[in-house]
């Protein structure tokens, strides 16, 4: 009996159960259960503030009475983290979900100086938006990540997407030189200030990430944009009748390396 010759479809059906093997074989090396590690990440931070100084209030008899005054700046930089990993992996058929909880130290601050508003040539009166130099620099933060992903058999590594909340410790900081005589302040009578303020952002991230294992350890690299949403306050000067809402929203988009320990 005459043997059948190999045509292009057999050999495309043969590569394809080849794959799919690869897969299983994949699929059944991937292991369930806790995990650690530690992780290293640049960020490109970015930063908006903005504040008014209002003066409506009745009782007000300042020179700008019964006017409001705004000023906004941005600024970016780029700003460094590591951090401490612990999570749990579940299988799920072909994919897997890990629950990851971190501990993140940051480094580094977006800066600049705020260019005020007002009526008087330095605009550094009572009740105007002084001049001031400012910054936010990250200080600590955790979260919770979801990760959905599965194995790439051609790259012998996972694909992933995840999405998480995260709470931020911030501080922020300014210099100002400025007028708090309700009269008004003539050259040599204005008052310089500094202030630090703790900030706390509740953020939420979202990203993709890839895993090569090696051995026990998993080498992963991911790209992650984290938006921290607000942080607001309102000060109020009571003794001049002068209120201040201030407004700082930051986001960034970061690359990190993680080696990952799956025991």
């Amino acid at each position: 009996m005459e043997t059948p010759p190999i045509t292009r479809h057999h050999f495309t059906a043969t590569r394809i159960l080849a794959l799919a093997t690869a897969f299983g074989a994949t699929l059944s090396a991937t292991a369930e259960g806790l995990y650690l590690g530690v992780s290293a990440s640049a960020a490109f931070y970015d930063v908006d503030y903005s504040k008014a100084v209002d003066s409506r209030h009745a009782d007000n008899v300042s020179a700008n009475a019964g006017r409001i005054f705004s000023a906004s700046d941005s600024a970016d930089d780029t700003t460094w983290d590591a951090g401490l990993v612990l999570g749990y992996r579940f299988g799920l058929g072909a994919l897997h979900l890990d629950i990851e909880g971190d501990v993140v130290t940051h480094g580094g601050e977006a800066s600049a100086r705020l260019p005020g508003a007002g009526a008087s040539s330095g605009r550094n009166q009572l009740g105007e938006v002084w001049p001031e130099d400012w910054s936010l620099a990250k200080d600590r933060s955790y979260g919770i990540t979801a990760r959905l992903g599965g194995p790439v058999p051609m790259f012998g590594a996972d694909l992933s997407a995840f999405v998480g909340v995260r709470r931020l410790d911030a501080t922020f900081s300014t210099s100002y030189t400025g007028c708090l005589l309700v009269s008004g302040c003539p050259p040599g009578e204005f008052t310089d200030g500094r202030e630090r303020h703790d900030e706390e952002y509740d953020a939420w991230v979202a990203g993709i990430a890839f895993e090569k294992s090696l051995g026990p350890v998993g080498l992963r690299g991911e790209l992650r944009y984290t938006d921290h949403g607000n942080s607001k306050r309102t000060v109020r000067f009571d003794d001049v009748f002068v209120t201040v809402p201030v407004d700082l929203e930051s986001g960034e988009i970061g690359l990190g390396v993680s080696l990952i320990w799956r025991p």
